[in-house]
């Protein structure tokens, strides 16, 4: 997905540009200390130093927040950090995006821009990094749930037009998705995954990315389940009957199996998954012994199979024990 190259509209080069300085005569006639201070920002802006006179907004603000410039000062504030905000981003800079944005969040928590663009930075420049890092990944989770629920709501946004965003949307769930992972909370995971792709099911490139995630997460449940099985006494397994928890622990391997079949027949069926290569690759290789493992040691109908997840109508959402598979004793 793009990122987009701004937050909002800068109007010219700043209102503040081309503001009016008071006369020496209106500056004499408010208190020496007010004057003082918007001197101070007036010159600061007038030579574009803009971190300064930031700091003198903020002081002129903190001091007279009803003074005769505060009005002025609160709506140069907000042009300023933004434009300080698209600045940082240019430069990569996350620590620095994060001080400006949870200072604009702080002031409006419901602002979906920062929200949004504050999500998708920590996560390209850091998350999708090599190697990845998640150090801000807790502040990433945050603004990606409280972005997402805004949009649910209905809120536009500056940065996204309105057709984009379903797109917008799914991409914030996968985000979230890839955190919960990260954070070894599999169920949490699997769930929005399934919501990412449900809410734009025609995005093969974020579809192909939500399947393969999917098949790695039911591959650790199939394996963890395998040996929890692999671990009960061989009498149990071939008991008749077998007891109700020896069989409990089988129908979970067969599930965790047929999951995994479902999710990546879904990924090879999308044109997206032969951009992964060797990824591709393994996937039908590890694919092809769990269809294997699950109908006689055959390979029969796998193609088709896959084949058949390719449709618009199996592409939606991924079920859970989709295989349709003969349980295997």
């Amino acid at each position: 997905m793009k990122k987009s190259l701004v937050l909002m509209a800068v109007l010219g080069m700043l209102l503040a540009l081309s503001v009016p300085f008071t006369s020496a005569k209106a500056q004499d006639a408010k208190p020496r200390d007010e004057a003082a201070v918007y001197k101070d920002w007036y010159d600061a802006n007038t030579a574009k130093d803009y971190p300064k006179a930031m700091g003198f907004a903020k002081e002129y603000l903190e001091k007279y927040p009803t003074g005769s410039y505060a009005e002025y000062l609160k709506k140069w504030k907000v042009q300023v950090r933004a434009f300080q905000f698209n600045e940082v981003r240019k430069a990569k800079n996350i620590a620095e995006e994060l001080r400006l944005g949870k200072e604009a969040l702080a002031e409006n928590a419901d602002d979906l821009d920062y929200l949004y663009l504050l999500t998708i930075d920590i996560r390209t420049v850091e998350m999708e990094a090599s190697p990845a890092n998640y150090s801000h990944a807790t502040d990433a989770a945050d603004y990606s749930a409280r972005a997402a629920k805004l949009i649910e709501a209905g809120k536009p946004s500056n940065v996204f037009k309105p057709d984009a965003a379903k797109s917008v949307l799914a991409y914030l769930y996968q985000t979230s998705a890839m955190i919960e992972g990260k954070n070894s909370n599999q169920d949490k995971a699997i769930e929005l995954y399934k919501k990412s792709t449900a809410t734009d099911p025609a995005n093969g490139i974020l579809n192909t990315q939500n399947y393969l995630a999917l098949g790695v997460i039911y591959q650790l449940k199939f394996s963890a389940a395998a040996e929890k099985y692999k671990a009960i006494p061989e009498a149990k397994k071939t008991a008749d009957p077998v007891d109700a928890e020896t069989k409990a622990a089988l129908d979970d391997v067969n599930a965790q199996a047929d999951n995994v079949i479902d999710v990546w027949a879904r990924f090879l069926a999308l044109p997206d998954s032969t951009k992964y290569g060797k990824t591709a690759d393994s996937v039908k290789s590890e694919l092809t012994k769990l269809w294997k493992f699950r109908h006689d040691d055959k390979e029969d109908g796998l193609a088709d199979y896959i084949k058949s997840k390719g449709t618009s109508a199996s592409t939606a959402a991924p079920t859970s024990s989709a295989a349709s598979a003969t349980t295997k004793s």
